[in-house]
């Protein structure tokens, strides 16, 4: 195990932290660098020159320039082979604006997965942080900082510990609702079971540190440091700025330490100005701490929730999809060329053939349309059946897509189906969209359902309730990585899937031969193929992930009229549609691409409502 207290915080007075290297080195020396800490290898005297004068501004301690110099990390930045490197010259650079006087601590940071984490198994990221910490071990001391995550937390803190290195572990912002409070407290004990040299905080606004490091005095009599953002982040004439300048800074500080902080530095947005400002005003002061309590306090907003009841509340969509019904999901395009209520009139005729809920896409093929949960929204209301809208991940931010969702929950839709979406360079803005990567796929996005259905975001925020929303996805094909994709979607909380359209009863019981035992509510797709033009260009494979077969579409060469085309489609759908309604629970209608394809749908609706009436 680690020495229970590192050397540097065994006095009795407080102790000045050094500042924030990231914020600084970006917007002074490197705005565009993909990974700061990759700037010890390509302008290393820029950063040791940052040290000395974090130095010569008063800090008592050097943090090194290697908070995301992991292998995971580095990887997006194309760094990944370089993280030893990267480390030791980190601690060499801090080392040589420290000498021999000031102690040096390796800053090491969260992996931040996020919605990556379920990807990634225990020993994986041990090994990587193992990496990381090994090439750490010339420091004084092991700062891990701003961690959010206890999964991230235990591996960082088993390889640290490994080391014989004094740990210093720190709590990164974590909210203040139940589940926020929950996972700070989780993070407390984990740092006290491996027996660290100090616990503390950073990263957060000084407010939300003095509440923090309160809590923590409540849990422990070891040393708390503290190292809070300058405030709040500002956009002045296109740059970030932080709303407390060294005075302002200086006054929370103080607030910190009657707390019961040891030591004080800084996180985002702080400079050598800063620290010394700390240094000046706090340099000296003794260190006060208020008793430790097994009996820590909770805040009112951290009041356990009431029990849940054994019955669960109506759901508008769960509920259907958990009986027994045949059920038929009518796809409505969210079309951009008619209006709303054309829309919906369309709509109406698949209702009252027997559709039992709408599904509506989500800029299918990246072109413009309307918003897919305003026209969910509409259908659901005007024609009293419960409507899906389709998510596509790559249109939009992780700071979209909670706003969206809590938008589409306020407008009363309760299913959803998670799809990762085409690529904006496909459609009609290619030369101007781009592809979004915070939600990389629909199975994160499903995760982030999860977590909304939890009552919080992401980011541990409550929510003023959970949007419990039915979640579905879509799967491409039977191969093996299709269903292994599957899968996936299944552990990251799918409840229904829509497949692909199919067009030969073979391929239906294929598909619910390899779908079904997976325990997901099938829902194949079926496309009615209204003219030989049609079929022979969806067997070219024009649109992605719907390639009709050669037979299907040679068929139709034996009628050489357009309206016999039409009706040998239509047949062979109906027939279609009829055999997964005996072999099947559930049918995905997509209204064929025709003037005539609203009624042809509701054609097709009203042949497989008959035979199950019958």
């Amino acid at each position: 195990m680690a020495p229970s207290l590192a050397p540097e915080l065994q006095e009795s007075t407080v102790r000045i932290g050094s500042g924030a290297l990231g914020t600084v080195l970006r917007q002074e020396h490197r705005a565009s660098l993909p990974a700061v800490e990759g700037l010890n290898l390509t302008e290393p005297e820029v950063v040791r020159r940052l040290h000395a004068d974090y130095r010569d501004a008063g800090a008592d301690i050097l943090i090194t320039n290697t908070f995301a110099a992991n292998p995971i990390a580095l990887q997006d930045a194309g760094l990944a082979d370089q993280t030893a490197i990267i480390n030791t010259t980190g601690v060499a650079l801090a080392r040589a604006a420290a000498g021999m006087a000031i102690p040096v601590w390796a800053s090491i940071g969260p992996l931040d997965l996020g919605l990556r984490l379920d990807d990634f198994s225990s020993d994986q990221l041990r090994a990587a942080y193992a990496v990381q910490c090994q090439a750490l071990r010339a420091a004084d001391a092991l700062l891990l900082e701003t961690f959010r995550e206890p999964r991230e937390a235990e591996a960082a803190l088993a390889e640290a510990t490994a080391t014989g290195l004094p740990v210093v572990f720190q709590i990164g912002r974590v909210g203040w609702g139940p589940s926020g409070l929950a996972r700070f407290d989780s993070l407390c004990t984990l740092a006290l079971q491996y027996r660290v040299a100090t616990l503390g905080v950073n990263c957060c606004h000084p407010r939300e540190a003095l509440e923090m490091i309160r809590r923590l005095a409540g849990r422990t009599s070891r040393p708390i440091t503290v190292a809070p953002n300058a405030g709040m982040p500002e956009l002045v004439r296109g740059l970030v700025r932080y709303e407390l300048d060294p005075a302002a800074f200086v006054v929370w500080a103080e607030r910190l330490v009657e707390a019961g902080a040891s030591l004080v530095g800084g996180c985002c947005g702080t400079t050598p100005a800063h620290i010394a400002a700390l240094a000046q005003a706090l340099r000296g002061r003794p260190v006060r701490r208020p008793p430790p309590s097994l009996a820590v306090q909770q805040s009112p907003s951290a009041a356990p929730p009431p029990a849940p009841s054994s019955t669960p509340p109506p759901h508008l969509i769960r509920d259907r999809i958990l009986s027994d019904r045949f059920l038929i999901s009518v796809e409505i395009r969210a079309d951009r060329t008619r209006s709303l209520g054309t829309i919906v009139e369309e709509a109406r005729r698949m209702a009252e053939a027997g559709a039992d809920f709408f599904d509506v896409p989500d800029k299918p093929g990246a072109s413009v349309g309307r918003d897919a949960g305003v026209v969910a929204a509409r259908l659901q209301e005007q024609l009293g059946r419960p409507a899906i809208p389709h998510r596509a991940v790559v249109h939009a931010n992780l700071l979209e897509a909670h706003s969206v969702l809590l938008g589409w929950w306020d407008l009363g839709l309760r299913g959803l189906l998670a799809v990762t979406g085409d690529s904006p360079s496909l459609g009609s803005l290619g030369g101007l969209a781009r592809r979004v990567a915070d939600l990389k796929s629909s199975v994160e996005l499903l995760r982030l359902l999860r977590t909304l259905r939890e009552g919080r975001t992401l980011s541990g925020e409550t929510l003023d309730e959970p949007l419990d929303f039915c979640a579905g996805c879509a799967v491409g094909g039977t191969e093996p990585a299709h269903l292994e994709w599957l899968k996936k979607k299944k552990d990251a909380g799918a409840e229904f899937v829509f497949s692909q359209p199919v067009f030969e009863e073979d391929a239906w019981r294929r598909l619910q031969d390899r779908v079904e035992p997976l325990g997901l509510r099938l829902f194949p797709g079926l496309l009615p193929l209204l003219s030989r033009r049609s079929a022979e260009t969806l067997a070219g494979g024009k649109i992605p992930g719907i390639r009709v077969p050669e037979s299907v579409a040679a068929a139709f060469e034996r009628y050489p009229d357009r309206e016999d085309q039409r009706r040998h489609g239509l047949d062979q759908a109906r027939r279609l549609a009829e055999c997964i309604a005996r072999e099947g629970r559930g049918l995905y209608l997509i209204v064929p691409f025709a003037r005539s394809g609203a009624a042809d749908a509701a054609h097709v609706i009203r042949g497989v409502r008959a035979l199950i009436a019958a």
